[in-house]
């Protein structure tokens, strides 16, 4: 079985420009608050009223991040624009928001790259829009964080439906290896944070699927097992049609993954997917 190249996949930023959105707070009490190194990056593609929502979840953080960078993917519908004005006239208790553009529609993972090529802050989370972390998670993860000197955690997380009715619960493993993760992907983006300040900055690769389990991948066989909390700290909502709530797609995709991303045999990539089948059935029924 062939492994991930030692060599940190790294994109280069896109030059187009943007507009920075800085609104301060007036209460002086909530600006003394510790404010967490953190910067969310959040993928978008179309004006979704539901991007609001995630970024509310931010900002009601026990402990701030220092910022949410909102990077859209080339949305033909001026969406980029639209949430600059938004955001503009939101109260944000101090955390900058910043909505950046890809000149061309790339998919989730070169959007994200976008956004981490440009981030401040020496933690790097990921949120997608229609997603949701609850109050404590920031504080809690990043404590965690600096109390194990982990480079990338993560924590459990509920499944709800579109309504937002409750559907399960998911608490992962305490620590995931590289043939944990090949065997089935633990780890939620909406729960994820890896240490740019101390270990450098991570990249998706640019495939349209996926590339979330591939970066996990390639940060583990970098800096060892993933650590995380099974406790669930993030809202995770599954949608009709989507990849992951339809198992034959995602099913088709993971097996891409092993063999056109990751270069394995055929044998290899069969014992994986055996345990990725049996893994996803027990955590989905």
């Amino acid at each position: 079985m062939r492994r991930l190249p030692s060599k940190r996949i790294r994109t280069h930023p896109q030059t187009r420009a943007q507009t920075h959105t800085r609104v301060a707070f007036s209460d002086s009490r909530l600006r003394r608050r510790p404010m967490a190194d953190v910067s969310v990056i959040m993928p978008n593609y179309g004006y979704d009223r539901r991007l609001h929502a995630a970024v509310d979840s931010v900002l009601a953080q026990s402990e701030p991040v220092r910022e949410i960078l909102i990077s859209d993917d080339a949305s033909p519908d001026g969406a980029a624009a639209r949430l600059r004005d938004d955001f503009a006239a939101l109260d944000t208790s101090g955390v900058e928001i910043r909505v950046l553009e890809t000149d061309t529609n790339g998919g989730p993972g070169r959007a994200r790259n976008r956004a981490i090529a440009e981030a401040r802050g020496r933690y790097i989370a990921f949120l997608d829009a229609d997603d949701a972390w609850l109050p404590e998670k920031i504080e809690r993860q990043i404590a965690f964080m600096q109390d194990t000197g982990v480079g990338l955690s993560y924590t459990g997380y509920e499944m709800v439906d579109e309504q937002g009715a409750h559907v399960s619960y998911f608490a992962p493993p305490e620590r995931l290896t590289r043939d944990d993760m090949l065997r089935s992907n633990s780890i939620g983006c909406l729960t994820a944070i890896y240490d740019a300040g101390r270990f450098g900055r991570f990249y998706m690769p640019t495939i349209r699927k996926r590339q979330d389990l591939a970066l996990w991948l390639i940060i583990i066989d970098q800096l060892g097992p993933a650590q995380g909390m099974p406790e669930p700290l993030a809202r995770y909502t599954r949608r009709e049609g989507s990849v992951s709530s339809n198992k034959f797609k995602a099913a088709a995709y993971q097996w891409r993954l092993y063999r056109e991303v990751l270069g394995m045999d055929v044998i290899s990539a069969s014992r994986n997917f055996v345990h990725y089948a049996v893994n996803g059935y027990a955590k989905h029924r």
